[in-house]
């Protein structure tokens, strides 16, 4: 039986993998077959949580741009200039696309620590309030 590390030894070990361009695929099956053998799947979320955070303390920021319709190559660069503009470590931007059709019109960003809601739907509900 594997030896049992902590999560953020867990998370710093695959930000640093990721940032030195090792293969990625590599290093989510390495990661999951450790969390498998040591049978902590319920942390898999709490891990990439970490990691995300690790990878955006080293200039990468990783997260998920939620809209009503799929964004255009245009808005999504417009998006990742967004996060640029905000935080100047920041030399990478990795979105995740999701749709949710519940929001109208707009966008949702959620990074590690940071949400911006500039959603129709939003500002529907400020108005209501």
């Amino acid at each position: 039986m594997a030896t049992k590390l902590s999560r953020r030894k867990l998370a710093g070990n695959a930000a640093a993998r990721f940032s030195s361009g090792e293969n990625k695929k590599a290093i989510l099956q390495e990661l999951a077959a450790y969390l498998i053998d040591t049978n902590r799947k319920k942390e898999a979320e709490l891990i990439v949580r970490d990691i995300e955070a690790m990878l955006a303390d080293a200039g990468t920021a990783i997260g998920t741009v939620i809209s009503a319709r799929p964004l255009s190559s245009d808005a999504v660069s417009t998006v990742e200039s967004f996060v640029k503009a905000q935080n100047a470590a920041v030399k990478t931007v990795v979105l995740r696309e999701r749709i949710d059709k519940t929001l109208i019109g707009g966008v949702r960003l959620e990074l590690p620590g940071h949400q911006l809601d500039a959603s129709v739907k939003a500002k529907l509900e400020q108005l209501t309030v």
